[in-house]
């Protein structure tokens, strides 16, 4: 007979909060970037095309100044949600919850089915204990973006802490169905502890 592991609250974490439109396009190849401009810390930024652009960059190289360029962009209405989203991201990195949940709704009033926003929300939510509210936005990303692969891991997570592990096998196995190039040990061991249970 198979031994059983006990789950533990809080024993894993969920898979980070996303920034809006983190994937930047690279410099096309053998093109020359005549166009630098410096950040504060000498790190060279190819020129953006608008505020938001460039307050993505900053705060890919975790650049304080990103904030300053991400509420410039709301100002410009550059971008609005996804600079909302990514200044939830940067206060809930700061562990400052209640202005991430502030950023992210403003960002859900801007743009009802922003992915990002959705998913962040449930992590903070997730973060704090509040596991069916972040079920539910867990939920919502994959009825408007079912390809979205991380979602299926923390809401995996969600059901764990519920103890609903039928449905954290579910969801688990499917993420791992959708990275079969990932080595995924620590969700192999949780995968085989669910079968035992399941």
């Amino acid at each position: 007979m198979a031994k059983i592991i006990p789950y533990q609250s809080n024993r894993f974490q969920p898979i980070d909060y996303k920034r809006a439109d983190d994937a930047i396009p690279a410099q096309p190849a053998g093109q020359l970037d005549l166009f630098n401009t410096q950040a504060d810390q000498g790190i060279q930024l190819p020129l953006a095309q608008n505020t938001f652009e460039l307050a993505l960059k900053l705060d890919l190289h975790n650049d304080p100044s990103a904030e300053r360029y991400y509420l410039k962009s709301i100002e410009n209405h550059e971008s609005t949600a996804h600079s909302l989203c990514n200044l939830g991201v940067i206060a809930a990195h700061k562990q400052k919850m209640a202005l991430a949940i502030d950023f992210f709704t403003k960002a859900l009033l801007e743009e009802p089915r922003h992915i990002e926003s959705h998913f962040n929300l449930a992590n903070v939510y997730f973060i704090a204990g509040n596991i069916p509210l972040s079920i539910l936005h867990y939920k919502v990303v994959i009825q408007v973006a079912p390809d979205f692969k991380d979602v299926y891991f923390n809401l995996g997570l969600a059901y764990l802490e519920m103890e609903d592990f039928k449905s954290a096998r579910m969801n688990l196995q499917h993420y791992k169905s959708l990275n079969p190039d990932k080595n995924l040990q620590s969700l192999n061991l949780i995968l085989e502890s669910l079968a035992s249970i399941v």
